[in-house]
């Protein structure tokens, strides 16, 4: 009976990776890439900054969420909120590093 959850948790990852993607491109590029590379990036993106988060010991999205809620009253999930800023700032990353690769290739 674990089907149900794995689904949820399927689209979740999903949802996650397309905003993160879409946002880190957006930011880096000012476009986007489509909607499957964004959801690809943003789930890589969620993976590098998954490691570096925990690599530092931070909790990303703690303290917006306490902004918003003190700010709005609004409550939103922390580990939701959590998962799309990791996610954005790995999938930042990884465009910022091709950058950097496709700029060396270039020259050579």
């Amino acid at each position: 009976m674990e089907a149900p959850a794995d689904i949820m948790n399927i689209i979740v990852m999903v949802i996650v990776g397309g905003i993160a993607g879409t946002l880190a491109a957006r930011i880096m590029r000012g476009t986007n890439f489509g909607l499957i590379i964004n959801v690809l990036l943003g789930i890589a993106g969620a993976i590098v900054g998954g490691f570096l988060f925990n690599l530092v010991g931070l909790t990303p999205g703690k303290n917006i969420v306490k902004v918003v809620s003190d700010t709005f009253g609004v409550n939103l999930p922390q580990n939701i909120v959590g998962m799309i800023v990791s996610a954005t700032v790995g999938a930042i990353i990884i465009i910022w590093l091709f950058g950097m690769l496709k700029g060396r290739r270039n020259r050579s």
